[in-house]
């Protein structure tokens, strides 16, 4: 089956959406690749024509690794795919243009719908769910009430004592 981007792409997308997390903060492509799981020599070459082209920065030795040029709001994820593959993404032809009419039909109306939500979509969306509230910003808070309720809980707890059942 024809995919409409490499594997190389999605591991950029996921060392950018990792970066995305906290964009000041230099990530290395080894805490990248442990976190994502991904193979480091590989994504290593996925990432180096995103600085070529501006969208990150690579700082060498301590306290180095990959930082955003751009902020994240700013990148979509059209200018990632053109930044790795280049201008132009080829448009596909299913089954290698020996799909039926209504088919290779439907495969043209998939491809421009994905280049449209390409270009609509930035690399600051990728933490985001998919009803676009803020990922990180929902764990903070069912983390603070979480933290909160249980602090509650032991206030009143204190002065209780519990045995323990036999």
């Amino acid at each position: 089956m024809t995919h409409l981007y490499s594997r190389g792409i999605e591991y950029a997308l996921r060392c950018l959406q990792l970066m995305a997390q906290n964009p000041a903060i230099p990530r290395t492509v080894v805490e990248l690749c442990e976190e994502a799981q991904l193979p480091e020599h590989f994504t290593r070459k996925m990432l180096q024509p995103l600085v070529r082209a501006g969208y990150l920065k690579s700082n060498r030795g301590p306290g180095g690794g990959f930082v955003f040029a751009v902020p994240p709001e700013e990148i979509t994820l059209k200018n990632v795919v053109e930044g790795i593959e280049g201008k132009s993404r080829k448009k596909y032809c299913l089954l290698g243009g020996t799909a039926p009419p209504p088919l290779q039909d439907r495969w043209s109306e998939i491809w421009e719908l994905s280049e449209k939500l390409l270009e609509t979509t930035t690399v600051a969306d990728l933490i985001k769910g998919w009803d676009g509230t803020d990922r990180l910003e929902e764990a903070a808070l069912a983390n603070a009430a979480f933290t909160s309720s249980s602090e509650d809980s032991e206030a009143g707890d204190r002065g209780r004592r519990y045995l323990p059942r036999n």
